[in-house]
């Protein structure tokens, strides 16, 4: 029994209106024919005051379906299948109905998401001769000779229950990383996991799990294994230390061996470096070097085109400069003939991608530019577009040149278009392929066996070598070495070593062509020099002049939309430097940029040269003030000063 205390005055009337006209269809008609809100109507419920009795509703068609039709998936597998027998259902109103009671759902556990599965482990180990130290390396040989020599290294770690992560700056790398070291762990009673961007959420998520629980304690993988919760690592492997690829290209720009070798330290675990060539910085440590492998090396000197014995057996006595042939030379010409009556497959590393480097007009030498940037536009021939490849800036090749008039342009420094274009014209009926940042075609006939050959950028690297390759050839090699870096000539060198090493199998002809064939970074190779010869020779050039290894280095770039600003801006930096007590030869520059105007701005550049990080930072501290223009250091600065 309910009082009527316990109601308002309109919840009473509510109640003596429902009383009198008894029982309504739902409590909306109730509250409309009493005149109320339905507030007023859920307060007579709540207080007692009235009985609702809910009929049962006929089951919606949805339902129905789905009694028919049993288990599904998914809500959403639920409204695809029900809508396709037209039973109108979007996966909203599927979980609406299941939230009423018309379905239950049912949360089962998925299985762990598929990951690479491991390659078994050869069935012979070398012994163990490499350094008891905190840091080495191993270079030289071919990459199953390094991996079979840092296999037992390996093994013993992780036997011990201690972890290892392996890095590597690339696909290719990781993938033959893989190949090569992974079947170590289930020897070990552990398992090896990849980590990388190219894994999933679920597999991420997956893989994280078996490293933390300590399931799997060998990790390979890209930079990105780095943050992995490792336990107890004992060893820290960088395959190809060198790369560029390891330099992050945007927020803190770390360069990811010397963020690896912190790691190592923090954990009192060894550090090993290990690729084709070393780096110049990691000359000075204790390792071991594998002989050369078999190399083929023909060199086509355009700067000397009389013929050189010592050079390779190809060039012809008689031929003059206008004669070798250019961007593909006589000598590449008639191999790349070779490969086409064989059946075989050839490789082409071109400088860059696109038709040509600039278009210049023949009577005036006028070059069109990037709006943006002090940089001659690219010329692409597929787009007829002239684009810039460092903002993006691109516009249609004028019909006349903007200071006289010609309507005639002329095309400087092959890209790939012009090379691949060339190759269609000289060995008629040998497929050509692409492989760059603009056009990556189908590979998959090469891969399969079938004749021809790609022309690419350094991406080809990243991906295998066709089964048949017999020809490489790098059609101008100065470009590497035409860099306002000082690693250049290095990069040059660790180029040639990979390129020697790409196919797993053979060795293939590796034909350079260059204007700078008496180069020590060539010469090494073609005197079969060992991977130590060249890296050697620049570190202690680097000595001398105070580079790394024997020196930390930091870029600040002070960057405005006017010269001017940019200009003070860097020369205050430099006096803030001095003022704190930099001493001489400690801060280089200012400078203008190579580039002098990039994407709108004006950027100069100073480099900080300390004995040491503590010093370097030190020098660095001056610089944590506000500015009057924008300015970014970069620690360890790569490709181009």
């Amino acid at each position: 029994m309910v009082r009527w205390t316990t109601l308002t005055p309109k919840g009473r009337e509510a109640w003596a209106w429902l009383a009198g006209q008894g029982p309504q269809p739902t409590l909306a008609a109730w509250a409309r024919g009493a005149g109320v809100g339905s507030g007023v109507v859920n307060g007579v419920l709540n207080a007692g005051g009235a009985a609702y009795v809910r009929e049962e509703a006929p089951p919606p068609p949805a339902w129905t379906w789905l009694r028919e039709h049993g288990p599904v998936d998914s809500l959403s597998a639920w409204a695809s299948l029900a809508s396709a027998d037209g039973v109108g259902l979007t996966p909203t109103a599927a979980g609406t109905l299941a939230l009423r009671g018309w379905a239950d759902t049912v949360q089962e556990v998925a299985p762990p998401p598929s990951l690479t599965p491991p390659v078994p482990a050869p069935g012979h180990a070398d012994p163990d001769r490499l350094p008891e130290a905190p840091a080495w390396r191993l270079h030289g040989g071919r990459p199953a000779s390094r991996f079979r020599t840092l296999a037992p290294r390996i093994a013993r770690l992780l036997g011990q229950g201690r972890g290892v992560l392996v890095l590597a700056p690339d696909h290719a790398t990781l993938r033959r990383a893989w190949e090569g070291l992974s079947g170590l762990a289930q020897a070990a009673g552990t398992r090896a996991v990849q980590v990388s961007g190219a894994l999933n959420p679920e597999g991420r998520e997956h893989t994280w799990h078996l490293i933390r629980t300590g399931a799997a304690r060998l990790v390979i993988g890209s930079y990105l294994a780095l943050v992995t919760p490792l336990e107890d690592p004992a060893l820290i492997v960088v395959l190809e230390e060198g790369s560029d690829a390891y330099k992050l290209q945007s927020g803190s720009r770390a360069f990811v061996p010397d963020v690896a070798a912190r790691v190592a330290a923090a954990h009192d675990a060894a550090l090993a470096l290990v690729g084709a060539a070393p780096a110049a910085e990691s000359v000075p440590l204790p390792g071991a070097v594998l002989p050369p492998p078999r190399l083929r090396l023909h060199v086509v000197d355009y700067a000397h085109p009389p013929e050189q014995p010592e050079l390779g057996p190809l060039s012809s006595v008689h031929l003059t400069p206008g004669d070798l042939g250019y961007p593909l030379s006589h000598d590449l010409v008639r191999l790349l003939r070779q490969v086409q009556e064989r059946g075989r497959q050839a490789a082409l590393l071109a400088p860059r991608r696109g038709y040509s480097a600039l278009l210049r007009c023949p009577s005036c030498d006028h070059t069109p530019g990037c709006r943006n940037c002090d940089v001659p536009l690219r010329f692409h021939q597929g787009t007829r577009q002239l684009t810039c490849h460092q903002c993006g800036y691109h516009e249609s090749v004028p019909d006349r040149c903007d200071e006289c008039g010609e309507q005639m342009w002329k095309a400087r420094g092959p890209g790939t278009e012009w090379i691949a274009a060339e190759v269609a014209r000289l060995v008629p009926g040998l497929p050509v392929y692409r492989c760059d940042r603009d056009r990556q075609d189908d590979l998959s006939p090469l891969h399969s066996g079938g004749s021809g050959v790609v022309v690419g950028t350094q991406l080809l690297l990243s991906g295998e070598a066709p089964p048949n390759l017999a020809l490489i050839g790098v059609t101008l090699a100065d470009t590497w070495l035409n860099v306002s870096d000082f690693r250049a000539s290095e990069r040059y060198h660790r180029l040639l070593r990979q390129l020697g090493e790409w196919h797993a199998g053979r060795p293939p002809l590796l034909v350079v062509q260059t204007f700078q064939a008496e180069h020590p970074a060539l010469r090494v190779m073609v005197d079969g020099k060992d991977a130590l010869a060249y890296p050697a020779a620049e570190e202690r050039a680097r000595k001398a002049l105070g580079y790394p290894p024997h020196a930390r280095l930091a870029q600040v770039e002070v960057a405005a939309r006017e010269a001017r600003r940019s200009k003070e801006v860097a020369a205050e930096v430099f006096d803030a430097l001095h003022g704190a007590g930099a001493a001489e030869g400690e801060v280089l520059g200012p400078a203008p940029s190579p580039v002098a105007r990039l994407r709108g701005v004006y950027p100069y550049h100073l480099l900080l040269r300390a004995r040491n990080d503590a010093r370097l930072s030190e020098l660095l501290a001056t610089l944590d003030r506000p500015w009057r223009a924008r300015v970014r250091v970069d620690v360890n600065p790569r490709g181009g000063l």
